[in-house]
């Protein structure tokens, strides 16, 4: 079976890029019932670095050692760097190539050794690292960051950040006798704080006016001061973009701080997607437009049907590959044949080589549909 060989570049995204097998695949689960402190995570990383060396040298004896090497450099390169926001990472090795990814969602611990690299975490980050949105809002200042995943970079390109500047001059009443003294006084604290608010009202409204040009369909978190989220709200053309506030002030905060409230609400909006993914599922099925079961999946992909992978995130399936037919089977056939340790992440591989759109779904979502669907082309 020929299948083009995908590569991770510096944003974790799928390159086919031209190398030398064997390809080696470490995943290491760091974050299981609570955030690991370094010693531990790095202790597990070394323990999968070793387990990964025992095949190497049983495997790949001549290439073990250079092999090891970079799985050691990659090593030490996140222990200088260090994050313990990530919840699990990806060691990919082969002759000449290295690469360290960071996985901010949790992991299953995998060692892979073949002759392409295991591609499901990678294809899980993309499922991940759309581009969003995130507006910081005060009664002084609107800045303005696009997110992937839980990183934000601030927009500075002259139109964000904003600045309200109070400028009003403000009337004061008219002296009045000492029985409408207060009340005169009150009643102009009322009117400037009416027109105060009015007045950050119309440059919420132009601040909302001006995002159209950054938005497009991506989704938007808002952060600040309950009351400047209320505003912003209310004049806001972008309901269906804005997808989760996040309340506090972060004007004069990190950006680390905004990015540990953003980057959550945008995980759980997406994961909680997996309604409108099933009934667009169900619709298809009406329509005879859809596959279940990674059989029938991987029969509709290779005769190039494929629209849209749906799987369960975890979903693992061992199977036999007919080296003569190409047909996938759940029991050893007697003709000759080859063992595939985990079917699922062919079945993502010939996805990706044939052009289809792949999606991850919560593990049981798909039950009924054998934790795995296909909606096809016809």
């Amino acid at each position: 079976m020929s299948i083009n060989l995908m590569f991770p570049n510096e944003s974790g995204v799928m390159q086919q890029k031209a190398a030398q097998p064997p390809y080696v695949t470490i995943i290491v689960a760091l974050y299981k019932k609570e955030q690991p402190d370094k010693k531990t995570a790095l202790l597990l990383a070394g323990k999968a670095i070793g387990k990964a060396g025992d095949f190497l040298h049983n495997m790949h004896p001549q290439q073990a050692a250079s092999l090891l090497a970079s799985l050691q450099a990659l090593l030490d390169s996140f222990t200088r760097d260090y994050d313990p926001t990530v919840e699990g990472i990806g060691l990919y090795v082969s002759p000449g190539y290295s690469k360290l990814v960071k996985f901010p969602f949790p992991v299953q611990e995998k060692v892979h050794i073949g002759d392409a690299f295991a591609i499901r975490e990678l294809l899980y980050l993309e499922h991940y690292a759309i581009g969003y949105f995130v507006l910081q809002v005060n009664e002084k200042t609107v800045q303005c960051y696009k997110g992937r995943l839980n990183t934000l970079q601030e927009i500075k390109d002259g139109i964000f950040p904003r600045h309200f500047y109070d400028n009003y001059e403000y009337s004061r009443p008219a002296k009045v006798s000492s029985y409408g003294g207060q009340a005169g006084v009150k009643g102009f604290e009322r009117d400037k704080s009416i027109t105060m608010a009015n007045r950050l009202k119309s440059f919420y409204r132009e601040t909302d006016r001006l995002l159209t040009n950054y938005l497009g369909e991506l989704p938007l978190v808002i952060a600040g001061p309950k009351k400047d989220i209320s505003l912003l709200q209310e004049v806001s053309r972008h309901q269906k973009n804005i997808i989760a506030t996040v309340s506090g002030n972060y004007a004069n905060g990190t950006i680390k701080a905004l990015e540990e409230r953003a980057w959550p609400a945008v995980k759980s909006w997406i994961n909680e997607k997996d309604h409108s993914v099933m009934l667009q599922l169900i619709r298809e099925e009406r329509q005879q437009h859809a596959v279940n079961g990674i059989r029938n999946v991987w029969a509709a992909l290779k005769d190039g049907r494929g629209r849209q992978v749906i799987v369960e995130k975890d979903y693992t399936c061992p199977a036999f590959l007919n080296n003569k037919t190409g047909k996938l089977y759940l029991k050893a056939p007697r003709t000759a044949h080859q063992i595939i340790m985990d079917a699922v992440d062919e079945v993502l591989r010939l996805a990706v080589e044939k052009g289809s759109d792949v999606l991850f779904v919560k593990n049981g979502v798909l039950q009924d549909h054998e934790h795995i669907a296909l909606i096809t082309r016809y």
